[in-house]
């Protein structure tokens, strides 16, 4: 009996340590996965250009450094609520058209032709990003900004009118969590990248 004790015991010791050593892997690999849908993020040197000519003039997705999720309005109504969910390049929702109006640049969500801006076009901190009837309001403006430490293919998306820069809030990395504008930190939660499917 002491030796089934001892062999049940000993597999529970190597199974709990095959489960660390292996974690990390599969979280990568996973984590991998969630962005593999829309490829790699288009190089800094195309989207910062302020030229977005070259880059697929629609259906493209705006995916977050630190959750690699990708923005998605929540319907096609006006004022709907813009979250983060995993990479799904056939989702009409998730796709967006860039109108570049340089130094800024305007994203039009493809399902439902509203552009994505900040409820009631606050200029406070927290504020949830929304889609809405185009309205030429600076709200609904973007300059992509170079952040030093972000990867190639990464900026920040500061508002015209605020000033603020696009996170996700609490700096959640979950599905469904709200996109909204804070003040810029340079953090990976502000990280955002463009990307043809």
């Amino acid at each position: 009996m002491y030796t089934t004790q001892l062999r049940y015991a000993v597999t529970a010791v190597l199974a709990s340590a095959l489960i660390t050593v292996a974690s990390p892997a599969l979280a990568h690999a996973q984590q991998s996965q969630q962005n593999s849908d829309w490829g790699q993020p288009i190089p800094s040197s195309q989207v910062l250009s302020g030229n977005l000519l070259s880059i697929k003039a629609s259906g493209i997705g705006i995916g977050n450094l630190k959750s690699k999720k990708f923005l998605q309005a929540n319907s096609t109504a006006n004022g709907a609520k813009v979250v983060q969910q995993p990479g799904n390049s056939v989702n009409p929702l998730q796709n967006w058209a860039a109108v570049n109006d340089s130094p800024y640049t305007s994203f039009e969500n493809v399902a439902a032709g509203r552009n994505l801006g900040i409820d009631g076009a606050s200029t406070a901190s927290g504020a949830a990003a929304i889609i809405a009837n185009g309205a030429g309001d600076a709200n609904q403006d973007w300059k992509l900004v170079p952040v030093t430490g972000y990867p190639d293919g990464y900026f920040a998306m500061k508002n015209r009118k605020s000033g603020l820069c696009l996170g996700i809030s609490g700096a959640s990395t979950a599905n469904g969590a709200q996109a909204a504008q804070f003040a810029c930190d340079g953090s990976a939660n502000q990280g955002w990248g463009l990307f043809n499917p």
